[in-house]
């Protein structure tokens, strides 16, 4: 199924980083990270296709991935994001970019804070709005995206019903 794309039309009001918990640290990707970025994104996404190889190709070594966010706790890498910048598909704008939380530490605000970290690094590129893709099933990230401020954008005849959907799921759904 197609991705669904979401855009954030402003960087005028981007919140400040939020504290986090104690014991959390933000900042930014270093070499040593990327074995345990790997065996994270494995988890997150429940994708066995991410090794290191894979990480450093679609992140690290990707001349389009301008900087990669991370967020440890005990030494060890347990969120991530990173900034994109794809001029000829999005003129203008940055694109937020694999943001994925550890699944022993999510619902700590830690999605929230690295990519509100992504969106100052946008506003520092001077982009002037950011988008994504998501999927339909990924309503913790949804709702996180809406709270900054991200709309669902309708470049399919089948997002107005899928848009729907996700609201209604996002309704009645205690995230």
């Amino acid at each position: 199924m197609e991705h669904l794309l979401m855009r954030l039309p402003s960087l005028d009001k981007i919140p400040p980083i939020p504290p986090l918990p104690e014991g959390y640290l933000l900042r930014e990707y270093r070499p040593e990270d990327l074995s345990a970025l790997a065996d994270m994104m494995q988890l997150a996404f429940e994708d066995r296709e991410w090794t290191p190889t894979t990480f450093s190709e679609r992140l690290i070594d990707a001349q389009d991935v301008k900087k990669t966010y991370v967020i440890e706790f005990a030494g060890r890498p347990v969120a991530t994001a990173s900034a994109r910048i794809m001029p000829d598909e999005f003129p203008d704008s940055g694109y937020l970019h694999w943001v994925a939380v550890h699944p022993d530490h999510r619902g700590k605000g830690l999605g929230t804070a690295v990519s509100i970290a992504v969106l100052h690094e946008f506003l520092r590129l001077g982009c002037k709005d950011v988008v994504l893709e998501t999927q339909d099933e990924r309503l913790s990230a949804i709702k996180i995206y809406k709270d900054l401020g991200f709309e669902g954008v309708h470049k399919h005849h089948s997002h107005s019903l899928r848009w729907a959907m996700i609201a209604e799921l996002l309704a009645s759904a205690n995230l």
